[in-house]
């Protein structure tokens, strides 16, 4: 495309500065294809800013997608081009017939000799490759709908199971909160977890324009008939991370940093618990449950 805004697919004007932030491209965003007829394209892929969760940001991750386009020289050269089978101490190209045949008849026969514990899939991902809890990719359908293994083991754990490890024993399933709970809160607390790295989007499209009272409206709605103090955040952290500065700059009289001592953390947590219980604020009904 060119650099008048009708002439490149984001209509933006190239011909003069172009404001901070108004579109954001990174060379990580891009990539050079060519097509099977020697004809070759640039493909940027942009995050989208009509996204209610993102809101035009990126992730490390989603950032990068365009860079898993195949190129012969570009991050993805390695790709398989066919599927491989292992056999005399070698990998080799075989056909999708012969894969598909292979893979059946060994599930076919385990499950035949096993049952469906015989079978055992250990996935990179904990979203795509686990199927997440909807079951919507194709992996997840294999294993849980079709082949009904539980043993699944995903990302960085020994199992299917939770990031906060023996939460859901307990009913409590992790990642339950919603982002549009940053936007009305009136306190966040953030634990050992330095959320301008680690969840990017989260920080600054939910929990920034909170602080800096650009959800008054939203808040208003949700509840009415409450009194909404300007927003607070407090952090339990050993380190005063980038998080916590950024936040400090946006709303400084209204950000705690309790930078304790590496091991303490649950003595604080059973001071709060101690004082909560103190002050009637739980539901002794549903704990006795």
């Amino acid at each position: 495309g060119g650099r008048a805004p009708n002439q490149n697919a984001l209509g933006v004007d190239f011909r003069k500065q172009v404001p901070p932030l108004q579109q954001i491209m990174t060379p990580a965003m891009h990539n050079l294809i060519e097509d099977s007829d020697g004809r070759r394209y640039n493909v940027m892929v942009l995050p989208d800013k009509a996204c209610s969760v993102n809101q035009g940001l990126s992730s490390v991750r989603g950032g990068q997608m365009a860079t898993y386009m195949y190129n012969p020289s570009g991050d993805a050269k390695a790709r398989l081009k066919s599927p491989r089978l292992f056999t005399g101490a070698q990998w080799v190209d075989t056909t999708w017939d012969d894969a598909l045949a292979i893979y059946c008849g060994v599930a076919k026969k385990i499950l035949d000799k096993d049952g469906p514990s015989g079978l055992v899939f250990n996935c990179f991902g904990h979203g795509g490759a686990g199927g997440g809890f909807e079951n919507t990719w194709g992996t997840g359908k294999l294993m849980f709908t079709a082949l009904q293994t539980p043993m699944v083991r995903i990302h960085n754990r020994p199992a299917y199971n939770s990031e906060c490890h023996a939460t859901r024993d307990m009913g409590v399933g992790e990642l339950n909160n919603s982002y549009e709970d940053a936007e009305v809160a009136d306190c966040i607390m953030g634990i050992g977890a330095n959320q301008y790295e680690t969840q990017t989007n989260y920080f600054l499209a939910h929990w920034i324009p909170n602080l800096q009272g650009g959800t008054a409206d939203k808040r208003k709605k949700w509840f009415p008939n409450e009194p909404l103090p300007a927003a607070r955040v407090i952090f339990v952290d050993p380190r005063r991370t980038t998080t916590i500065a950024i936040a400090e700059q946006v709303a400084k009289d209204r950000v705690l940093h309790l930078d304790i001592q590496p091991g303490t953390d649950i003595a604080l947590f059973n001071g709060l618990f101690t004082y909560v219980v103190e002050q009637g604020w739980i539901d002794r009904d549903f704990i006795s449950k």
